[in-house]
């Protein structure tokens, strides 16, 4: 049954008023008679029905310290901070063919002067480099793809099975190349596989929501110099942003001395790949960096300092508020550091950390705590009883405060890519600037045309000062080639409420057999397509029932879209790699139930064999072939979620798929039968086939046999 929501405001003025008047004659036994406005007597009754409503009307005001303490006690986050947008900028100097270095903290602008500034994430070495081509080594030998990635078609980087991979890009360096080395920071965009999915989307290696600890699925080996002879590049060199190209990210490479005017190869090696699917490269970037919507300030001050003075020159009074520099009024987003040199009452002095808090009301006279306020840009300190009141000590011309804070953030910062990445030419163009007649369209600089086609400036300003570039005031526009995502405004406390409605109900502990499953389907960091928890099965007592053993079943999730089954990269039958295991059964241990045993393994599929028997020979038998095996796949069979594990397989429900598979191409020729075999036994075309528990259809073999009468020997032709 639904409950009304409780409403304890229930009472008005009116309502106190009408029910202390009934209740005079009684209590005063008949000797109050005048119950009339004129009565003083009345006039204070009207007074105290007044105060009491008061109090009452607050009984239904929840105040946000109440709404905190409740937070903290289910273990539900608090309201969340500001947060601040982030996106992938690609940096173009004006000039073809020059080397920039760009400091940490400068700033690029999409609209210069509104509040619309992103800050470098790190440094930058700008290099002059262009991609030229791009060759993947797969089973038939190694093969060009500059074209399909320039059309934005995905290219495999690795081949079927989990097999290793070697992708080889081709750089050409302009102008003076880089004759001290530099960093190159390249943007790998890897493609998101189509199909089943309950979980979020794996967050990208420049998101701060990215999940570090998951075991990558390969090793990535990469090497470089001139073509025909690279040179390994040592482990200290690389920084890998893709987890091992299990999502898309930035990587860093460290290189050597190259001159200008040459050609040089990057190449990538994969010799222990146990990819589930091969990763799919949609587009190669150079000289990216992530950049937020957010400045990080650094602050210092002596005794005379504006912010230190607000400490001096007040009394120590409850309530103190500290308004910080730098127009922080609005974009305040935190505070990283806070130090204080203090002096305490027997006169000695040194320096103290102060934390910031989400409210003071949790907090005792000795913390050295505060509260943020975004809205004002400043600093709210305790009344001695929930937070220490603050005493600084003057110390002369040395260091006082030293704080760290943000400034930024906010729903203004999010929006899409650079419109000339979304409208002008294809992602992949970006990296392949020589190939972009693909697409009808040549970006090449008039001022760049005698050195060759290069990148077309971006839509970004460099907003920074001279000092934040070297050489100083070197020209350069950026352009952003990620939509920027993730900036946000304090989180209110009535939404704080809502969102811990929703996450009261998620499942944080692994009780029954669904919550094995959706704890496994929601591990962050991976991307799991199904999950089945068998009971009592466990992994060193096969066919045994042990207590407190649970075995669940994970299929990893890969590509499913139209065509994926006929490429040379299909993975009919998808098996996690040992990182995502890993992966999912620490999810698993940390959510047991305490004597319980949890174990995580690859689906088990068992071989199927379908027989199909026509009344005559047709041109179609791939169309029976296509549907019956994507009736039986395992991520998109059975009613579009996958085949049921352990589901039984009855001849009457393929026959009926093999029939609507013709129909569909127009094709009347009757099925007259269908019958399913498992291993190597016998066919059955009356009596369902029951797969065991947990058990999934694969590999599918689909065979058509012809009878063109009833007189003629059926002619068995495999699809």
């Amino acid at each position: 049954m639904t409950l009304a929501p409780l409403r304890l405001d229930d009472l008005s003025w009116a309502d106190l008023v009408d029910a202390v008047r009934s209740r005079i004659p009684a209590e005063s036994a008949g000797r109050w008679t005048l119950h009339a406005p004129v009565d003083p007597g009345m006039t204070l009754l009207d007074l105290q029905a007044y105060l009491l409503e008061q109090q009452i009307y607050r009984l239904d005001q929840v105040p946000d310290a109440v709404v905190h303490a409740v937070l903290r006690l289910l273990g539900v986050p608090g309201p969340a901070p500001a947060t601040a947008a982030v996106t992938v900028l690609q940096v173009v100097p004006e000039e073809p063919g020059t080397r920039l270095r760009i400091r940490e903290g400068a700033s690029f602008g999409r609209e210069p002067g509104r509040g619309t500034d992103f800050h470098l994430e790190g440094g930058l070495d700008v290099l002059p480099v262009r991609v030229t081509g791009l060759s993947v080594r797969d089973a038939s030998g190694e093969r060009d793809r500059t074209a399909d990635l320039a059309t934005g078609r995905p290219v495999p980087l690795a081949g079927a099975a989990g097999r290793p991979a070697r992708v080889r890009a081709r750089l050409a360096v302009s102008g003076d190349g880089f004759p001290d080395g530099g960093t190159l920071a390249l943007l790998l965009t890897l493609e998101e596989p189509a199909g089943p999915w309950t979980g979020s989307p794996a967050p990208e290696g420049w998101s701060t929501r990215a999940v570090p600890g998951v075991p990558p699925p390969a090793r990535l080996h990469w090497s470089y110099g001139p073509v025909g002879d690279v040179r390994a590049l040592p482990a200290g060199a690389v920084v890998d942003g893709t987890g091992g190209l299990r999502r898309s990210g930035l990587v860093r490479l460290t290189l050597p001395a190259t001159a200008g005017g040459t050609e040089r190869e990057l190449l990538l090696d994969t010799p222990a790949a146990t990819f589930a699917a091969p990763p799919r490269l949609l587009g190669l970037a150079p000289n990216t960096v992530p950049a937020h919507h957010a400045r990080r300030v650094r602050l210092e001050e002596g005794a005379d300092g504006p912010v230190v003075s607000r400490f001096v020159d007040r009394p120590r009074l409850p309530g103190l508020v500290v308004a910080l520099p730098e127009d922080a009024a609005g974009r305040l987003i935190d505070v990283g550091r806070f130090t204080l040199w203090e002096t305490d009452d027997a006169g000695n002095a040194r320096a103290h950390d102060w934390a910031a808090v989400p409210d003071l009301a949790f907090s005792g006279p000795l913390d050295r705590v505060f509260t943020v306020d975004r809205a004002f840009g400043a600093l709210r300190f305790g009344d001695g009883l929930t937070g220490r009141i603050p005493r600084v000590g003057r110390t002369g011309s040395a260091t006082v405060l030293w704080a760290e804070y943000r400034l930024g953030g906010g729903p203004s910062g999010n929006g899409g890519a650079d419109p000339a990445v979304r409208a002008a030419l294809p992602a992949a163009l970006l990296a392949f600037p020589a190939l972009a007649g693909f697409a009808g369209r040549r970006p090449v600089t008039e001022a760049a045309g005698a050195a060759g086609a290069q990148s077309p400036p971006g839509d970004w300003v460099f907003t920074g000062r001279p000092e934040d570039t070297e050489p100083p005031g070197a020209p350069c526009t950026a352009r952003a080639l990620v939509p920027s995502a993730g900036g946000a405004e304090p989180e209110p406390p009535a939404t704080a409420r809502r969102r811990t409605a929703v996450a009261l109900g998620v499942v944080t502990r692994a009780v029954t057999a669904a919550d094995h499953e959706e704890l496994a389907l929601s591990t962050p960091g991976v991307a799991v397509a199904r999950a089945h928890a068998l009971v009592g099965v466990h992994p060193a007592h096969p066919g045994r029932r042990v207590p407190g053993a649970v075995t669940t079943l994970v299929v990893p999730r890969v590509p499913r879209a139209p065509g994926d089954s006929a490429a040379p990269d299909a993975v009919p039958l998808p098996v996690p790699d040992p990182g995502a295991l890993s992966a999912v059964r620490a999810r698993l241990e940390a959510a047991r139930l305490l004597g319980a045993g949890v174990f995580v393994a690859p689906p088990r599929y068992r071989p199927v064999r379908v027989r199909v028997t026509l009344a005559a020979d047709t041109a179609r038998r791939h169309l029976l072939d296509a549907a019956l095996r994507r009736h039986l796949d395992p991520l998109v069979g059975g009613d579009g979620t996958g085949w049921p594990f352990g589901g039984v397989l009855r001849p009457s429900a393929l026959q009926r798929t093999a029939e609507r598979a013709l129909e569909a191409a127009g094709d009347r020729t009757p099925v007259l039968t269908v019958a399913v075999a498992l291993d190597e036994g016998p066919y059955e075309s009356c009596g369902d086939v029951p797969l065991r528990p947990g058990e999934l259809p694969g590999p599918v073999e689909v065979l058509v046999c012809a009878t063109p009468s009833s007189g003629a020997v059926p002619r068995e032709v495999r699809a």
